[in-house]
């Protein structure tokens, strides 16, 4: 069964919690700015930032590794609702995209550190 539109959430917390909970896990990004699926600020967690960032990193890879299966699912005929595949890459398409911006956010903070520097 697939997880209702609602569950695909807000932007900021990659697909909200039930995009995850749809695979069984927590929310990919929840910790990486210190904010839970809720917004919420978060305690310090015990494996530090780069180990938070290394499983939200996986749990994004999940989400893609769910999205193919279930495409290939489709392509051979063997998927009964095809929702529960439009379902799953928007989900990868989204976790993926607040990945990069992620990503994009933290290399300009190093740049304009950078330049303070010089």
């Amino acid at each position: 069964m697939s997880p209702p539109i609602e569950a695909l959430g807000a932007v900021g917390a990659v697909g909200g919690a039930g995009a995850a909970q749809a695979l069984g896990a927590a929310s990919p990004v929840a910790g990486v700015a210190g904010t839970s699926a809720a917004g919420s600020v978060s305690p310090a967690g015990s494996g530090g930032f780069a180990a938070t960032l290394a499983t939200s990193l996986d749990q994004v890879q999940a989400l893609q590794s769910e999205s193919a299966r279930l495409a290939v699912a489709a392509a051979t005929g063997d998927l009964t609702d095809v929702h529960d595949y439009t379902i799953a890459a928007t989900q990868a398409k989204v976790a993926t995209e607040v990945t990069v911006a992620v990503r994009n956010k933290a290399l300009d903070a190093f740049s304009e550190i950078m330049r303070m520097q010089v």
